[in-house]
């Protein structure tokens, strides 16, 4: 048996930020919402279009713009005084996921004492919370809006830890990823691929997050290349923001593994962005997970649309995938480890997260201490 269900309500279409308000109000009896953004999606003049939206609508607007680019306590700990000071009855995220995690994780805070880390914990807990949560993604990679987890930053330890919490609302609108920066589209396209491919390939998936997840690494491969080389394309950033969410909700129902955990390893010692890591570690996760896993690596194989005769192995079929990514990392212009300048030794450092992750125990094949130093070594080695 198993289930599957989605978070809370997504609306999706072009200008529908500028609906936020209308969508907000159907909601109940919200009067006062706090905004959380960061100064680029600021400078962009995205929150001012959705606070815009939401005064029309009767709602006041307290906008906090303190967010960097990646989510820490800190960040949820001024958020959560701000939301208090000011009594606000709902929390609006705008951007990409550090502001949305960061919404996540503030919103504990509305009902219970802080400071919030005493509920982000390196094995995520689930809080009941009740201050509705609206999700207005800016990108098209980490699908936060579309699941109950915020990864939070804990200052004292560096790690990546994690919380779980109740989300009401999401409303994506294609329109807000136009005009993003290449890199920036790479990397969260290629989150947005790790999510799909690892959800697929853990050791709890199941039909409904495969369907989901096998037509959003569909998308992406087709799309990406498009949207990354026409930053303007509507049609690009429509289905790349489709598959976003959909890898999302995909691997919300389940989880990712080893490939997330080694990214995670990346962002704790080298400071790269988690895209950028997530692309890294996906290859040789698929090629580690691909022997326990048969028929799920052929159904990531079939919807990356690689030219397959149907006699491959698991092996194979591993590799073919591993290669398909690497190549499309190459299209996209992602440079190596290397060619940023680490060494081989400070990639090593990552198999520490790798091993310890929670997320590593959702991986089909166990991850030992000594299997994730030769895939943090592969890492490095074998994109190049």
């Amino acid at each position: 048996m198993f289930t599957y269900h989605q978070n809370c309500p997504i609306i999706f279409g072009a200008g529908a930020i500028d609906h936020l308000g209308e969508y907000v109000s159907e909601l109940g009896n919200i009067k006062k919402a706090l905004c959380i953004f960061d100064p680029g999606v600021e400078a962009a003049g995205i929150p001012a279009r959705a606070m815009a939206s939401l005064e029309k609508a009767g709602i006041a607007c307290v906008p906090f713009n303190g967010i960097g680019s990646e989510p820490t306590i800190g960040m949820v700990d001024a958020a959560g005084a701000l939301g208090l000071e000011n009594k606000v009855d709902a929390i609006i995220g705008i951007g990409g996921g550090s502001s949305m995690d960061t919404t996540k994780a503030t919103s504990i805070l509305m009902e219970y004492p802080g400071p919030s880390k005493k509920y982000i914990l390196a094995k995520p807990i689930t809080m009941d919370t009740k201050t509705p949560v609206i999700l207005v993604p800016t990108t098209s990679g980490t699908g936060s809006e579309a699941t109950r987890v915020a990864v939070i930053t804990q200052t004292e330890t560096g790690g990546k830890w994690s919380v779980f919490v109740n989300t009401h609302l999401a409303v994506v609108d294609p329109e807000l990823s136009m005009g993003m920066p290449a890199s920036v589209t790479a990397y969260t396209g290629l989150d947005a691929l790790s999510h799909a491919a690892e959800c697929v390939t853990d050791n709890i998936s199941q039909p409904h997050n495969q369907l989901l997840a096998c037509a959003a690494i569909s998308k992406i491969m087709k799309y990406l290349p498009i949207a990354w080389k026409e930053p303007e394309n509507v049609e690009a950033r429509t289905e790349m923001s489709l598959a976003a969410d959909w890898a999302g909700i995909a691997f919300g129902e389940t989880m990712c593994h080893v490939g997330h955990a080694l990214a995670d390893g990346l962002s704790v010692n080298l400071h790269t962005p988690h895209g950028y890591n997530c692309a890294m570690a996906l290859p040789v996760a698929l090629e580690y997970a691909a022997p326990a896993v048969p028929n799920e690596i052929r159904m990531v194989a079939e919807a990356m649309g690689l030219p397959l005769t149907g006699k491959e192995s698991a092996e194979e079929l591993g590799a073919m995938c591993a290669n398909a990514v690497w190549d499309l990392m190459r299209q996209l212009e992602l440079p190596s480890l290397k060619a940023k300048g680490f060494t081989r030794e400070q990639c090593l450092k990552a198999a520490e997260e790798g091993y310890g992750s929670h997320l590593s125990s959702f991986c089909p094949v166990p991850v030992t201490r000594e299997a994730a130093e030769k895939l943090a070594a592969r890492m490095y080695d074998a994109y190049q």
